[in-house]
């Protein structure tokens, strides 16, 4: 990794002469571009803590990364999925840091042409931005939910937070409010037992849930405020990635009662969260929906979603495709420039460089 090293060490002694981004907390600077090939801008981070150097460049859909301590031989890379040309090895950040240290000697010679030049060359498909949820919907299908059933979306969550509090809670009363939920996303699930239902759709790491005397409210009790489960996914009643619903008992000890919490993780699981909570308070199951204003306004359409190339964005070219007219609306990010380092900040950044580990 000697070759590594050697690059690593002339281009942190240009990057330590542009000014990091100030508002973060660690020693941050957004680098130039990464181009693959035409056409391709892959944005590059850099990061400095306790005297090593952390190297990001997005090449999407993957993220690669390497660090290197300061003054050193030593080159870690970091070993993830490889894609397309870029596989991470040694060979093609070798390619990567000359590209960056290029275009570093180019903006330190001349700050501002370099900014101008970026803002100019720049493609739109490899900027960020955001644009309302709505727009990026196809012009010839419905909306994920008719506008009638959001609003009875928002009165079911408002009356289910105004029913009575249960005086207790066991295995059997958990199971049987989480199969109205099931029973109202899942049609096929209705002939099954509470617990079959609970079996097929739930994340499988219930903690002990399962264990549990099905009608005993003092062992239930003692087995959730002993937090026994912590660590474990006992209330993600549908299965998500990251997560995917969650129903789950909430103890109120200063009025020694339970109710329930619903909370949707993935934006997949909107609609059906949704349903789910109609369905609680017709019921009459005493819940919260959690952060439900804003299922209901990404329902609408009314939110924002960011634009870009991870896999959590639209992408340009999949609006250019399918609603080129919306194009107009993306409210871009500013492309980070680059600038002269500054006194407070040169000093900022020796502090990281030496600043060694306890």
């Amino acid at each position: 990794m000697d070759g590594l090293a050697e690059q690593l060490e002339r281009l942190f002694a240009l990057l330590t002469r542009t000014q990091p981004v100030v508002e973060e907390y660690d020693v941050v600077w957004h680098g130039p571009y990464y181009i693959p090939r035409r056409g391709r801008w892959c944005p590059s981070c850099f990061t400095l803590y306790r005297g090593t150097l952390y190297v990001g460049l997005f090449v999407p859909p993957a993220r690669h990364g390497l660090e290197w301590k300061i003054g050193s031989d030593e080159v870690g890379i970091e070993r993830g999925s490889s894609w397309g040309t870029f596989t991470g090895d040694e060979g093609t950040w070798a390619d990567a840091l000359a590209q960056i240290e290029r275009r570093l000697v180019s903006a330190v010679r001349n700050f501002e042409a370099y900014n101008r030049r970026v803002e100019r060359q720049l493609p739109l498909a490899c900027r960020t931005g955001k644009i309302p949820r709505a727009l990026t919907w196809p012009r010839d299908e419905e909306p994920p939910l008719p506008p009638r059933e959001i609003e009875r979306f928002e009165a079911a969550v408002a009356r289910g937070e105004g029913l009575p509090p249960l005086v207790e809670m066991t295995l059997f009363a958990y199971l049987k409010a989480a199969a109205v939920a099931y029973d109202a996303a899942f049609p096929e699930l209705r002939p099954l037992s509470a617990l079959e239902k609970y079996k097929r759709k739930a994340d499988g790491r219930h903690g002990g849930l399962l264990d549990l005397p099905p009608k005993e409210a003092g062992a239930f009790h003692e087995w959730y405020t002993g937090r026994a489960w912590a660590g474990t996914h006992p209330w993600e009643i549908v299965f998500g990635h990251p997560h995917g619903i969650l129903f789950s008992p909430l103890w109120e000890a200063d009025i020694e009662r339970w109710r329930y919490s619903l909370a949707v993780a993935s934006p997949g699981w909107y609609v059906t969260a949704a349903r789910m909570g109609i369905a609680l308070e017709g019921n009459g199951v005493p819940f919260r929906f959690h952060d439900w204003k804003k299922v209901a306004d990404a329902l609408r359409g009314v939110d924002d979603v960011p634009v870009g190339s991870d896999p959590y964005s639209v992408s340009y070219e999949e609006l250019e495709q399918a609603r080129p007219e919306a194009l107009d609306r993306i409210r871009w990010d500013r492309v980070p420039h680059l600038g002269p380092i500054t006194p407070d900040q040169a000093e900022r950044v020796s502090r990281a460089e030496s600043d060694a580990a306890p």
